[in-house]
């Protein structure tokens, strides 16, 4: 009779260690459980990068400005491919809120464009390099559209 109910015990209590493993498990959000930083998600970075790269294009360019539709499509699109692949919204914003993330977005658009020709105070060269971009209906290209 002890025997058994050293072993009933046991049970249970090994019952009860999985038990609150999965508990724990399902409690934490889904890019804990495996997923990669959203940082590290080259869909994710290569969209933000192109988003970038627009906005400075558009800004320093007084003859292109931003599809501001074709913009805010893009923008839910890529929060939904976020969401499907299992990343929580708490995640996505802390992504977006990220300090060192922009910064390196930002160096990377930078890098980007100093590759394509433009250069920092002429206007000429963001505009070459944006209706090169608008030609070859690449991302940044998309967002964009030129009058001359």
């Amino acid at each position: 009779m002890v025997i058994l109910s050293n072993t009933f015990h046991r049970a249970r209590i090994a019952a009860r260690s999985v038990l609150g493993i999965a508990l724990i498990l399902v409690s934490l959000p889904v890019g804990a459980a495996g997923l990669p930083p959203l940082s590290q998600d080259k869909f994710v970075n290569d969209s933000l990068r192109a988003a970038a790269i627009g906005d400075t294009i558009r800004r320093a360019c007084p003859s292109i400005s931003a599809r501001i539709f074709v913009a805010l499509r893009k923008v839910r699109e890529l929060e939904r491919y976020a969401l499907n692949k299992g990343y929580t919204k708490k995640e996505i914003d802390a992504f977006i809120r990220s300090r060192e993330d922009r910064k390196r977005l930002e160096a990377e658009a930078r890098a980007y464009m100093s590759e394509h020709g433009a250069i920092e105070g002429r206007k000429d060269t963001y505009c070459k390099l944006g209706r090169e971009e608008i030609a070859k209906k690449s991302l940044i290209g998309q967002l964009l559209w030129s009058w001359k």
